[in-house]
């Protein structure tokens, strides 16, 4: 029993700590976060959203939604994590751009 346990805690997916510092009002942002996160007033203009997923889909999906600018405090992968979808994004509009 005990290794069916550990076995399957092994296959639990490793869950994120997530800080971004946002550029816009903290409603704002609570609006796109909804339960999966809480968002910490800084003051009228900014605010930390704080965020445990199990994957990096879900913030980077919430901050394209926002629509300000940002700054990843941590974790360091979650900016590789954006870039990559930013080059994938680029990519995606590069034939659109040549005609």
């Amino acid at each position: 029993a005990a290794a069916f346990v550990g076995a399957g805690i092994e296959n639990v997916p490793a869950r994120h700590a997530v800080e971004v510092l946002v550029q816009a009002p903290a409603v704002r942002v609570r609006d796109q976060v909804g339960r999966w996160g809480t968002v910490e007033d800084i003051d009228d203009q900014r605010c930390l959203l704080r965020m445990t997923p199990d994957s990096l889909d879900w913030p980077t999906m919430i901050l394209g939604a926002v629509g300000a600018d940002f700054e990843v405090i941590h974790p360091p992968e979650l900016v590789s994590y954006i870039r990559e979808w930013g080059d994938r994004f680029t990519r995606a509009t590069a034939s659109v751009d040549r005609n």
